[in-house]
């Protein structure tokens, strides 16, 4: 096709205007204030219709935008903003959570946490009375007026980002104490949440006196917004929490990509694509791949590291474009810093990104790029800094190539090695052996892992194609996704956790390829890439539908068919109308082409995988499975829920629950957190299987099986529910500090004698709770 329709155009870089001066131009307009106030009132609405009470959804929203928001915008705008609204909008939201978090932890330490909404006020009221800072306070500060279709598109993305989290993700998981299946993962936030309330830096909650080494940051805001907010820690983890969360990722994700490509019509497009529709390439019906993007109630860390990773856009393009003040190097510093609490994976991933941004910048420029030396010094800096205190999780792990491929589909079936992960050498045990079948098994299995990927992969194509070859900021995000993606394939954790430097990727990628296709469309006609994406959009449907999937899957001809074929016949139709469509055969128009085919492609997939959410919301939730071993009784969840409104700060409690299912025996499951995570108790010993000490120790075993660090603690846990004496009570009141006993029916039996030794305080057909004299 010939057509000589542009798509976007080269708009240059917008300075930021000087501290004071305000451009001219009306401010957002008071009318279109009802029009936002659909996102809030829909959202509300949502989670009231799967159990959330409305007072508490509009208090938490209400604490998010003027703890949050409104002080990350106004601190963004004033270090290094002004470009636009929607960059001030995205990058403050994540600035924002630094700001909470800075907040949060002086004013919980000093034993006055909700002197946060002081701080917030002081704020506000810094930037009304300083001259220099009070043109910021307006709807759009000092950033131009953004266009009307501009409200429009942002209010309907956040609107369906919302539907899509409640309908897809929280509408699964139950307040308690409804009896319900949830991932054990969960009750672990939780407990760390509760303690979060009250202590900086936190202790362990599943074991008495020892420190929490962990990344607790994301924990941490819940724990800021459930104190300012007055609702509960778990309505603010399942389901209040996730809601701002996948906002600020749309807003991120839009000011990310307006920022990288410097043109505004990015936005919408990268927005919708990182919180709306973030999924993987998916071809067949089965096997499935992650349609939920970042976003993960189980694990809100790392949620947080894909928002705070495309946060760090802002500041990092205005450095390697020179372009940053001594304010955007301040706010570098304030989100390495949350990223250093986040995820242990996003340091290292920034890392890689200035490695690959500082080499090109040293060849083009043709002298050391010092910007780049001290950012990645600071970088590697706040690493080792949280290496002591944040990176606890990452214990036990080991480099093994191919290590992820073990949760892969077949892989079990086809190799039939059931090898623990971080155990073994250098390689996978199934390339390890040198079986020339297993080998090609791996290789197909990488291939399907990687072309899942595309999408994201697609950002690798702005250090490869001129002009945005030629931008140092296409290096840095394009080496931070290669990091993201390849790290997952030579890394080996305990608990699968390398797939976390995916994870933190995901949105990232989705919005460097987005930008990078706009960047180059000027070299494409508009007739050519609808058909593209047409081409694209239905070929995958068809394949979606129709490709014929065999449950059990036992040869690599057969996984090779069901996993890499779909995919191959996507490229041979690409191929063709690529080549059909694009005569001039010029290399940016081809990037283009298969840029929007691969992300067509991508979302009809998607689009079943929400549809299928909203048609579950207006259907009866189904019945728990009380077979499975995460499964809780609303016995037990009531009884925990008493124990939190009437537990006293630092109680300490002892219980006869570690295991799921609950009943303890050796080499059960040792990652029970419920009763911490729902009564925000202290415990002197609860489940172990997270704690530093079991993670690294030397065991052949799966680090969930294994005998507790503290074998006596157990013992003493266990005699005293089962086999009480007045002297073994004694010394747990007197020297340990034990004021409560916790006692599950279900975990085992629990002894007459406690009526008498303890005085009972709760009990019903699960639970008994007891007070030590």
């Amino acid at each position: 096709m010939t057509g000589t329709t542009v798509v976007g155009g080269s708009a240059p870089a917008r300075p930021a205007p000087a501290p004071g001066s305000a451009r001219p131009g009306p401010q957002l307009g008071l009318g279109l204030v009802g029009y936002w106030l659909l996102v809030p009132i829909t959202g509300v609405l949502l989670l009231a219709w799967i159990g959330d009470s409305g007072g508490e959804s509009i208090r938490f929203f209400i604490t998010w935008l003027l703890a949050v928001l409104l002080p990350g915008t106004l601190l963004w705008r004033a270090l290094a903003g002004g470009r636009s609204v929607s960059q001030d909008l995205g990058f403050g939201a994540v600035l924002g959570l630094a700001w909470q978090l800075a907040t949060w932890a002086i004013c919980t330490a000093i034993g006055l946490p909700l002197l946060q909404w002081a701080a917030a006020a002081l704020l506000v009221l810094t930037f009304a009375v300083v001259p220099a800072l009070r043109p910021h306070l307006g709807l759009r500060g000092m950033a131009p007026a953004p266009p009307r279709w501009w409200h429009g598109l942002l209010v309907a993305s956040l609107l369906l980002a919302v539907l899509r989290t409640v309908a897809s993700l929280l509408r699964a998981l139950p307040l308690p104490p409804e009896a319900a299946v949830r991932n054990q993962d969960i009750w672990y936030q939780l407990g760390l949440v509760q303690v979060l309330t009250e202590h900086v830096p936190p202790p362990d909650p599943s074991a008495l006196g020892e420190p929490l080494i962990y990344h607790w940051f994301a924990t941490a805001s819940m724990a800021s917004g459930s104190v300012m907010s007055d609702v509960d820690p778990p309505q603010v983890l399942l389901h209040q929490w996730p809601i701002t969360m996948v906002l600020t990722l749309v807003l991120v994700g839009w000011a990310a990509g307006e920022a990288l490509s410097e043109r505004r019509w990015v936005g919408p497009i990268a927005g919708a694509l990182a919180g709306v529709l973030p999924g993987a390439l998916q071809l067949a019906v089965s096997p499935t791949v992650n349609m939920a993007g970042a976003q993960s109630v189980q694990s809100p860390t790392g949620t947080m590291a894909a928002v705070v990773l495309l946060g760090l856009v802002g500041p990092t393009v205005l450095i390697l474009r020179r372009e940053a003040g001594r304010g955007a190097w301040v706010a570098m510093v304030m989100l390495l810093g949350l990223a250093g609490g986040t995820k242990p994976t996003l340091l290292p991933i920034m890392l890689v990104g200035c490695l690959f941004a500082g080499a090109f910048t040293w060849l083009a420029e043709r002298r050391p790029p010092w910007r780049l030396v001290f950012l990645t010094g600071l970088s590697a800096l706040l690493l080792l800094a949280s290496s002591f205190t944040l990176i606890g999780s990452a214990q036990g792990s080991r480099i093994q190539f191919f290590a992820a491929l073990r949760v892969q589909p077949y892989y079990q079936s086809v190799t039939g090695d059931m090898s623990l992960p971080a155990t073994g050498g250098w390689f996978i045990q199934s390339v390890a052996s040198g079986d020339p079948r297993m080998i090609l098994f791996i290789a197909t299995l990488a291939t399907w892992y990687l072309v899942t990927e595309v999408p994201r992969l697609l950002a690798l194509l702005g250090m490869s194609i001129k002009p945005v070859r030629r931008d140092p900021a296409y290096w840095w995000s394009g080496g931070c996704v290669a990091a993201g993606v390849g790290i997952t394939l030579v890394f080996s954790h305990t608990g699968y956790s390398e797939y976390y430097f995916l994870t933190a990727v995901l949105a990232l990628g989705i919005v460097a390829a987005v930008a990078v296709g706009a960047d180059l469309a000027r070299r494409a006609d508009l007739l050519s890439l609808v058909i593209t994406a047409w081409a694209g959009a239905l070929t995958a449907s068809a394949l979606f539908l129709y490709w014929p999937v065999k449950p059990g899957i036992h040869t690599v001809a057969r996984s090779l068919t069901t996993l890499v074929v779909p995919f191959a016949i996507l490229a041979v139709v690409g191929a063709v109308v690529i080549l059909l469509v694009n005569r001039a055969r010029d290399a940016a128009a081809i990037a283009v082409q298969v840029i929007v085919l691969t992300i067509a492609a991508s979302l009809p997939a998607q689009l079943v995988n929400l549809g299928a959410g909203i048609q579950a919301m207006v259907e009866p939730r189904p019945a728990p499975n009380e077979t499975s071993r995460t499964y809780l009784t609303q016995d037990e969840q009531d009884a925990m829920l008493w124990l939190r409104k009437h537990k006293e700060k630092d109680d300490v409690a002892i219980t006869n629950v570690f295991c799921l299912p609950v009943r303890y025996r050796p080499g059960c499951a040792e990652d029970a957190y419920w009763v911490s995570g729902l009564s925000g108790v202290q415990l002197y010993l609860g489940g172990w299987a997270y704690a530093p000490a079991n993670l690294a120790a030397d065991y052949q075993t799966s680090f969930l099986t294994r005998p507790p660090p503290w074998p006596d603690r157990l013992k003493d846990s266990l005699d005293a529910i089962e086999r009480p004496t007045p002297r073994l009570l004694t010394k747990l009141r007197n020297e340990v500090g034990v004021d409560w006993i916790v006692a599950d029916l279900r975990a085992g039996s629990v002894s007459l004698a406690l009526d008498k030794l303890a005085v009972p305080a709760f009990s019903n057909r699960d639970m008994r709770i007891y007070r030590l004299k």
